[in-house]
């Protein structure tokens, strides 16, 4: 596995032993200094030059430049980083942000819950200008410190909508992305079988789950799913054993949605001869990843800043998933290139199905149900 720059902490990490809900990641593209002026969804299943996710009507106009002192922004995340995934690709969207901004920066690890409320409020005193923070299990330590701190921004990446004048929540259609995924393995399913590896079940992952196996059955409705859950988005052993148990018993394809839990499952792969869709292009190096549903955290969080630091700065929540361009499924290069040939032409074949699901998808044609419910 190839590991990616890491960031230079700026603050003391903290760090104690727990999971919080979160989605896999994708590695994005550079995102550009300026936020679009519309949404622009990739065109093709290869990742976009440019992903425009989570953009405003209007490219904001940065106000960092005439301020005396650099903005002071803070990225506050409940998992560890190095998972290859959402935590690593967010703090190289902060690391773009500083380089571009001048900003003064500061990345802790939070991963004790009890900590949620007196680390957000350290940094709130601290007249920090911009706190981004991850993940539902922050958000009731959110809603009760934003309102004490009215003149920080607050942006929080993958939480559950709150209505505040200084908070924006950016939520990802993640379930959307799976479907495109659940055509791939249902096109590509030999054994009647496949499942899925998440971290732990709650309604978005179960709802990734749910249309991942739908998808799949639109292509042969005598597909059958079985999700496994790790409890855990950090424990690769668990997901090594999660993954040879679903391969034992008969799934030829995975979709894995477990951050770093992922590896384990996809080191399972490679023991067991079996296939995985992955949720990083930090995994496309392993011959068993045949794509990818990503998500694209860096550029969300890039254009979110950029957004806190404007004169029109504005609040609330804005949509990521496959229509605005923050999600899509993509195929593996390495693996169309280096693959079993069979199985290159079979994906080969499948794409004009799966191009013509994400376009209505796009166009609102489609609507992929979202069933939280196991």
């Amino acid at each position: 596995m190839t590991h990616r720059k890491r960031f230079k902490y700026l603050a003391v990490v903290m760090a104690v032993a727990f999971v919080a809900a979160a989605c896999g990641g994708g590695e994005e593209p550079a995102p550009t200094t300026q936020a679009p002026a519309t949404t622009q969804a990739p065109a093709t299943t290869q990742a976009p030059a440019t992903t425009e996710a989570a953009a405003t009507t209007e490219a904001p106009t940065t106000t960092q430049a005439a301020m005396a002192e650099p903005a002071a922004v803070a990225l506050v995340v409940n998992q560890r980083a190095g998972d290859l995934g959402p935590i690593d690709d967010l703090i190289e969207g902060l690391e773009g942000a500083e380089a571009d901004f001048g900003l003064q920066t500061t990345f802790i690890e939070a991963t004790d819950p009890s900590t949620f409320e007196t680390t957000l409020r350290n940094l709130g005193n601290q007249g920090t200008d911009v706190v981004a923070v991850t993940f539902p299990p922050m958000s009731e330590a959110l809603a009760a410190v934003a309102p004490e701190f009215p003149d920080t921004r607050w942006i929080h990446i993958f939480g559950a909508p709150l209505d505040l004048p200084n908070v924006v929540v950016v939520g990802f259609d993640y379930y959307k992305g799976t479907y495109l995924a659940g055509l791939l393995a249902g096109a590509l399913n030999t054994t009647g079988k496949i499942g899925f590896v998440g971290g732990v079940s709650i309604p978005p992952l179960n709802a990734d789950y749910n249309a991942f196996v739908a998808a799949a059955q639109t292509q042969d409705p005598a597909i059958t799913g079985d999700a496994a859950f790790a409890d855990s988005f950090e424990d690769p052993a668990k997901g090594r054993e999660l993954g040879a148990a679903l391969f034992d018993s008969g799934a030829d394809i995975l979709m894995l949605d477990g951050a770093a839990t992922d590896l384990g499952v996809i080191q399972a792969a490679e023991e067991k001869g079996g296939f995985v869709i992955g949720g990083s292009e930090n995994y496309f190096d392993s011959e068993t990843v045949i794509a990818g549903v990503l998500l694209y955290w860096s550029t969300v969080l890039y254009n979110q800043i950029e957004n806190a630091l404007s004169d029109d700065y504005t609040p609330g929540y804005v949509g990521a998933g496959v229509a605005e361009g923050g999600v899509d499924m993509v195929i593996n290069p390495m693996f169309m290139e280096n693959g079993p040939a069979e199985m290159v032409e079979m994906i080969t074949a499948a794409m004009p199905l799966i191009d013509d699901a994400r376009d209505q998808i796009r166009s609102g044609e489609l609507e992929v149900p979202y069933n939280p419910e196991l």
